[in-house]
């Protein structure tokens, strides 16, 4: 497992801006992640690398290439099986973390987005 672990997270590096202050978080304000999630989970199941490469902003992808993101999704799905839920477990500097459940394990995953509305954060770890 922590093989996995360490290859997924070096596949899928973290990129993020933090703001000096943030606005409180709502659930108006984590929607756009959670249906950023929902996507990402959709389409990694799908094994739709173009799908989910092209929802990530300029910084992930001036670091990660297309070919890069479908081999890191391969061996996710490939080790772990097909992503199955996802629980949400609070946002912090606007980045948000879900308990993402494998069929095999569950991982940790944060998520932001840019002022554009792309990925800016985009990471598997262990859970904790």
């Amino acid at each position: 497992m922590r093989n996995i672990a360490f290859i997924i997270c070096l596949g899928f590096m973290s990129f993020t801006t933090l703001a000096q202050t943030q606005p409180p978080v709502t659930a108006s304000s984590t929607a756009p992640l959670d249906s950023l999630t929902k996507l990402a989970q959709q389409f990694i199941n799908n094994n739709q690398a173009d799908s989910l490469y092209a929802l990530m902003g300029d910084a992930f992808k001036q670091q990660v290439s297309r070919t890069k993101l479908q081999e890191v999704m391969g061996q996710l799905t490939g080790q772990l099986g097909k992503w199955t839920t996802t629980e949400s477990r609070g946002v912090q500097d606007g980045i948000a973390r879900y308990k993402a459940t494998f069929a095999i394990a569950p991982l940790d995953f944060y998520i932001s987005q840019n002022k554009q509305g792309k990925v800016e954060t985009f990471l598997f770890k262990p859970l904790e």
